[in-house]
């Protein structure tokens, strides 16, 4: 299976984990339900490396790439979180379509990751598609990029996208120096840790077994998610694999209307389009 399936696999689990995580997490906060998920992931992530027989020797290197790692992704969940629960999101979840970007300058520095002209042109349509996609009203196509200079959200919003265009190339290096289930397991294991002080002070003394148990099933899509991507960063360039996961804004939005009844519209529909454009760029020519 090489990294364009295991991409796709990523991107269509992650749309269905997002709709898993909105009927579940009516009731818990985003804190809680982003620790729960991980302490779940963990949990699952530890026992496929049990039942495997999956061990290696934990080096020094191993550990530093490991802390860097799950403090960038703890930081930027929090960040990530703040966002989303004072922003306006047509305006701030456009700014995670910039992740790939971030990473073409970022991965041939600190993973000596080459891509060719024709390749980075997929990633740049990609992400020219799922900007158009994400934008809600035509009038408003640069809504979220003014944003950035006057609304914190919208800025924050863009520094997560940063510090997750980082923290990939420290997730390439991990599961290279191991692999996808050993490196998913130690990431996920601290980023749990890491995270729940937040989930604590966030239930507010209300922290039951009950509310934990309904974080169960997003995890399941989670663990998918994640192994499907860290199995594909090991094979293919971390930024085409990131610009094919965006198209999991796509899926989302067919689940949208063929589930949900919504409508779509037709700049919608012209993202759509750029997306695949771009991603088959990137699997032909890549």
């Amino acid at each position: 299976m090489n990294w364009f399936v295991l991409a796709l696999i990523s991107s269509i689990t992650l749309s269905l984990r997002e709709v898993v995580v909105k009927k579940a997490g009516k009731e818990l906060s985003s804190a809680f339900m982003s620790w729960g998920l991980n302490f779940f992931m963990f949990l699952i992530f530890l026992a496929l490396n049990v039942i495997c027989l999956n061990y290696h020797v934990v080096t020094l290197s191993f550990v530093w790439v490991l802390m860097i790692a799950a403090t960038l992704d703890s930081l930027a969940t929090v960040l990530y979180l703040w966002a989303i629960k004072t922003g306006d999101l047509s305006k701030i979840i456009p700014m995670l379509c910039f992740i790939p970007v971030i990473q073409l300058f970022v991965t041939p520095i600190l993973i000596h990751e080459n891509l060719s002209l024709m390749g980075i042109a997929g990633v740049l349509v990609v992400v020219c598609g799922s900007y158009i996609l994400n934008i809600e009203t035509r009038d408003g196509f640069l809504s979220p990029i003014k944003s950035v200079f006057k609304d914190k959200s919208s800025m924050t919003m863009l520094a997560v996208a940063c510090i997750w265009g980082v923290s990939s190339s420290f997730h390439k290096m991990g599961v290279n120096q191991t692999n996808a289930l050993f490196w998913g397991a130690s990431e996920i294991g601290l980023i749990s840790l890491f995270l729940f002080p937040f989930a604590v002070w966030s239930d507010k003394g209300d922290f039951s077994f009950l509310k934990l148990k309904k974080t169960l099933w997003p995890a399941l899509f989670s663990t998918l998610t994640v192994l499907s991507y860290y199995t594909a960063i090991s094979l293919g360039p971390v930024a085409y694999v990131s610009s094919v996961r965006r198209l999991g804004v796509l899926f989302s939005m067919v689940i949208g209307i063929v589930v949900l009844k919504e409508k779509l519209n037709s700049h919608g529909f012209a993202g759509g389009i750029i997306m695949i454009t771009g991603a088959c760029i990137i699997s032909l020519f890549g």
